[in-house]
This record gives C-alpha cells, structure tokens and sequence, in this order.
C-alpha cells in the first residue's frame, strides 16, 4: 500500500508550521552608545543597533548588561548610553525612525 504523503513531504510542512507559528517580531530595538557619555543628537544610526527584542524589559536588561561590561574595562570604553527604540523602521529617504525612544 503506497502513502499519499512521503516522510520527507510531512517533515518539511510540520518545519514550516512550527518555524511560522513559533516565532515573535521584535519590536523593541537597542541602539547602544559604548564610548558616548550622553545620547548623541544625531539620528539614530544603524551602526549602534545592539540587538532586537519582545518587550522594552528586555531591551533595557541587554543594555544594562552591557554598561556593566563597559564599567569593569572589559570592552575597552566608558560606561556608554543607551535607547530602546519602539518599532523602528527606515522611512521612504532611508532614515531610521522610531515609534517611541525610551531608556
């Protein structure tokens, strides 16, 4: 008796099934400043962005994380700043905008 369905067939629906229903868009973005002692007033620059995350908490806990390296000398840079940005997307000119910017 034939299958209508190879192993391979049902593998590769049950892959994309779990991959599709499993996953989360970030929605908080870090931009992380390690040698600036205060956010700098340019736009926020694709070159500091430092991680995507679910919540602002967990935005805040990496940053926070990473001053603390900076502080014990282990990157090599002052204490560093930080912003969570809240979904940030490049606009039609190419410049990264954030709904919301929190620390």
């Amino acid at each position: 008796m034939k299958l209508g369905y190879s192993l391979a067939n049902v593998l590769l629906v049950l892959g994309i099934l779990l991959l599709s229903g499993c996953t989360k868009t970030a929605e908080w973005t870090l931009f992380y400043y390690p040698d600036a002692s205060a956010i700098p007033v340019m736009p926020l620059q694709a070159e500091a962005i430092n991680g995507y995350y679910e919540t602002l908490e967990q935005c805040q806990s990496k940053a926070h994380g990473m001053q603390r390296l900076s502080s014990s000398g282990v990157s090599g840079f002052g204490l560093g700043v930080y912003q969570c940005g809240h979904l940030c997307e490049f606009d039609d000119k190419s410049v990264l905008v954030c709904k919301t910017l929190s620390q």
